[in-house]
């Protein structure tokens, strides 16, 4: 089986000089002569690695030092991984791009397949659309074709409309309905394999028989790199890092160095608008609510 990946290890490598932590001291190269050519804190790289990520957040949790570094970066981590990875990889249309996988026919004479009658897919794949079978040495054939349906034969071609349309304006517009109308035809048309797969499991349980090598159409996420270099995740991810924060504060009365205490309701309610927020462009980003396409 064909696995898609996109982890080249040689991209988003993190590089302590081009990106300092929140606590460390900035030189603005306007203000001092030592200036070294990339120790200015970068806020919007191309690729953005998780190390990255969390000097991010910090960054804002602090304001970029001025404040004292109260929720740890493991905290960091773990929102994260566990709950903003998961959420933005299930609910984000962009967060995931359609791919194919190839599967081998002979996978059924597997032990693994015979013991429990099911695939376990890798876990960058969130969901399967389409399972088709590749019984043809050529992939250009596809549905029915025949007769053929196409632009340039059968019923779409231009001496056929030509005989109940009087100007070439009607005709571009009834050729273009009558190929839409075929091209539906081809695809209503192909048999696609029955299948059962859990997005929780990555398990896939075929219904049919099969005879054939197979194709499968699904969906696989981008790299985290791509991910976490989106606003819209950061911005995600600072709204629950906000609310662990005020969390973390207002279980105990105390103050801080200097004798001041935060406002831990305040840091609450920020973030809680911020996920909102991200929450609402998120789902206007998406064309429905569901943008899988579940098939027959």
């Amino acid at each position: 089986m064909a696995i898609y990946r996109n982890n080249d290890p040689s991209r988003g490598k993190y590089n302590p000089q081009s990106y300092i932590p929140a606590n460390d001291k900035v030189e603005d190269k306007w203000r001092s002569d030592d200036y070294k050519q990339g120790e200015n804190y970068q806020l919007n790289n191309n690729q953005m690695t998780i190390e990255m990520l969390v000097d991010f957040v910090q960054a804002d949790l602090t304001f970029s030092g001025l404040m004292p570094k109260v929720l740890p970066d493991l905290e960091i981590l773990r929102i994260v991984k566990e709950k903003a990875m998961q959420w933005f990889y299930k609910n984000y249309q962009w967060a995931v791009i359609k791919s194919y996988y190839r599967l081998d026919r002979a996978f059924i004479n597997s032990d693994y397949y015979t013991n429990y009658g099911y695939l376990v897919l890798p876990e960058e794949c969130e969901n399967v659309v389409k399972i088709f079978n590749i019984d043809d040495p050529s992939l250009f054939r596809i549905g029915i074709q025949a007769p053929n349906l196409s632009i340039n034969f059968g019923v779409t071609n231009q001496p056929y409309l030509t005989s109940f349309v009087t100007n070439v304006g009607e005709l571009g517009v009834y050729r273009q309905i009558l190929s839409a109308f075929s091209d539906e035809l081809n695809k209503l048309s192909k048999l696609y394999n029955k299948f059962s797969y859990n997005i929780e499991a990555h398990r896939l349980h075929l219904l049919g028989e099969v005879r054939n090598d197979l194709m499968l159409e699904v969906y696989v996420r981008i790299g985290q790199d791509e991910l976490f270099n989106s606003q819209l995740f950061k911005d995600y991810v600072v709204g629950l890092s906000r609310v662990r924060l005020g969390e973390a504060l207002g279980r105990l009365n105390f103050n801080m160095p200097g004798n001041f205490q935060y406002n831990a309701s305040d840091i609450i309610s920020q973030g809680q608008d911020l996920i909102d927020k991200t929450v609402e462009e998120v789902k206007a980003q998406s064309p429905n609510s569901s943008f899988f396409i579940m098939a027959k």
